[in-house]
């Protein structure tokens, strides 16, 4: 499994884009980052990912998905069809989301051209997408609305990914059901609603078969036995 960090950088960084995560030139976690360029950058046509997974609606994360709706509309005729995977109110939010970006006669006209399909997922609920097995865990975040983890599953990689998180039992769940984990860390001292670099530490002693790659960076301090994710850093794993 291939992943290559389009974005590694908390929500005002000044170094790094915000979230976004490609996974095998297939599937994207989360888009918020500027996806039109950052997408051909590492050779892959704008048509070419599958699926997105939204983890929660915060701007960082997903903005950018309007702006790569448009352009398959716009420049790919034969554009395949674009899967939406996210929380539940994922439909309304896109619908809302693209009216706001481009007006409801073009958001019609994109839905249709590229065939879009929303899933939405509760906690615990499987899915399966563009050849992945997906996992939906209840992340705490925010209270406004429902924030997700995902775990993928292919070829024998179990790769998680925590979206925006506090210290919770659905973060410890899918920490303890991947064998590769894509975490937040945020704060370099603990605060509220995402994790810091002592708490990711606590996760790892609790999971140490795990390895760690640390992204939604608000501090570049390094952390012994974790890769520290920087834009356009591509890993294969198993690592």
């Amino acid at each position: 499994m291939q992943v290559i960090f389009l974005g590694s950088g908390a929500a005002f960084s000044p170094t790094a884009y915000n979230a976004s995560i490609l996974v095998d030139q297939t599937l994207l976690l989360d888009a918020g980052a500027p996806l039109c360029v950052h997408l051909p950058k590492v050779g892959v046509p704008l048509d070419r990912p599958a699926a997105v997974l939204i983890s929660h609606f915060h701007a960082d994360h997903c903005f950018n998905l309007a702006l790569l709706i448009a352009a398959r509309h716009e420049l790919f005729p034969a554009s395949p069809p674009l899967a939406i995977l996210g929380p539940r109110g994922t439909e309304d939010w896109l619908r809302q989301l693209l009216d706001l970006a481009w007006g409801e006669k073009f958001r019609r006209a994109a839905w249709e051209h590229l065939a879009l399909t929303v899933q939405e997922l509760d906690e615990g609920r499987g899915a399966e997408v563009a050849g992945y097995r997906v996992r939906a865990f209840r992340m705490a975040h925010v209270s406004t609305w429902t924030c997700l983890g995902y775990l993928l599953e292919k070829d024998g990689v179990r790769l998680g990914y925590t979206g925006d998180s506090a210290p919770c039992p659905g973060l410890d769940a899918l920490v303890d059901a991947s064998n590769h984990v894509i975490a937040e860390m945020t704060y370099a001292e603990p605060g509220k609603i995402h994790l810091s670099r002592q708490e990711v530490e606590g996760l790892m002693r609790r999971h140490p078969a795990v390895r760690f790659i640390l992204t939604h960076r608000g501090s570049d301090q390094p952390l012994d036995g974790a890769v520290l994710a920087r834009d356009f850093l591509t890993l294969d794993l198993p690592l």
